[in-house]
């Protein structure tokens, strides 16, 4: 489970997120950060650490596609989720522990 966020750290991954989001031009993206964190520390656990970034791209890069093919947008994440989740040599499954760490989407 990721670990509690402190208030400073939750304000810096906000402010953090709405940037990436206006330089990427994605601003109405949701960001299900606990989820995404779950993952990727199982990720850094399970395989390697530096598996991280190339996971966590590889998985923008499959949502992005299926988006554009005509997919819903959370589904699309949520499979791309289980299916890395299914790929981890440690088990099949995302990590279903509640997150402390809240989703953020631009408002």
């Amino acid at each position: 489970m990721p670990k509690e966020l402190s208030p400073a750290e939750r304000e810096a991954l906000e402010r953090w997120a709405a940037a990436v989001r206006e330089a990427l031009g994605v601003p109405d993206a949701r960001l299900p950060v606990g989820e995404l964190l779950g993952l990727t520390g199982r990720v850094a656990r399970e395989a390697v650490r530096p598996a991280v970034p190339p996971t966590a791209y590889l998985m923008g890069f499959a949502v992005g596609r299926a988006v554009a093919a005509g997919a819903d947008q959370e589904t699309a994440l949520r499979e791309a989720l289980a299916a890395v989740a299914a790929a981890l040599p440690g088990g099949a499954g995302p990590d279903h522990r509640p997150s402390t760490v809240p989703d953020t989407q631009e408002h």
